[in-house]
């Protein structure tokens, strides 16, 4: 058999070609094979968008362990993942504004505090991924995971998290009423998926380990909301002057 790719002759039972990698059972092209190539060329993996989302529900940390472990291949890249949601939690965090939000009934510098972070919202995520990789790399020191490697784990939070934003914002839309029972379950849910995620991560049972993680995600919070302070205060400064 010819490969159609580079020519060289190989074997009939070779599945890709020995020579340039390309698969041996190439047909002729339509638009279902258009896509998927489109799609591996941008994700760089063979499994599907939805599996990387299914699996970061319930075991999140084993996930980013796999990835950082070799399997490079199998998992969508972390990276990108955490680009894509926060392009459409973006959306929804708008429109979440638009909906959820009553300006008339606050004082002008809590309401352009509020519209500063509306608008830079993705900037913070982005910043705070590296932010939050670090804290969990200082508190688990010794355990044989670099701070990239800890990025890798931050990414997929990071865009699962979003996943979690646009769900209850949709359920908000749907039924307005519920956004103060609603924000204290997902606050919930989503805090205990976040200390799930670093003892899966590290695979850490211990009841230390367990206090670590909580340690974390307060020190990340308090944290990420200095930043935003910050930030607002430096974009005054900029704007006074």
């Amino acid at each position: 058999m010819q490969c159609k790719n580079c020519d060289q002759t190989i074997q009939d039972d070779h599945s890709y070609c020995p020579h340039c990698g390309q698969k041996s059972d190439v047909t002729r092209l339509n638009f279902k094979q258009l896509m998927k190539d489109i799609w591996i060329a941008f994700s760089n993996t063979d499994e599907g968008f939805l599996l990387l989302v299914k699996e970061l529900v319930y075991k999140p940390g084993k996930v980013a362990r796999a990835y950082v472990s070799g399997r490079r291949k199998h998992y969508f890249n972390p990276f990108s993942y955490l680009a894509i949601m926060v392009a459409i939690a973006l959306f929804f965090i708008l429109r979440f504004e638009s909906y959820g939000i009553d300006y008339s009934q606050m004082k002008t510098q809590d309401l352009e505090f509020l519209r500063f972070a509306f608008q830079y919202f993705n900037l913070f995520i982005f910043f705070m991924c590296p932010v939050y990789a670090l804290v969990i790399w200082i508190f688990f020191l010794g355990n044989q995971l670099n701070y990239a490697e800890n990025l890798v784990l931050s990414a997929y939070l990071g865009g699962q998290n979003m996943l979690y934003y646009i769900v209850a914002i949709t359920i908000f839309i749907f039924i307005p009423s519920s956004i103060n029972v609603l924000g204290l379950i997902i606050g919930l849910i989503i805090t205990i998926w976040y200390i799930m995620a670093i003892l899966q991560f590290y695979a850490k049972r211990s009841f230390w380990s367990i206090m670590k993680a909580i340690l974390v995600i307060v020190i990340f919070q308090i944290a990420s909301q200095g930043m935003i302070r910050f930030a607002y205060s430096v974009y005054r400064i900029s704007v006074l002057n």
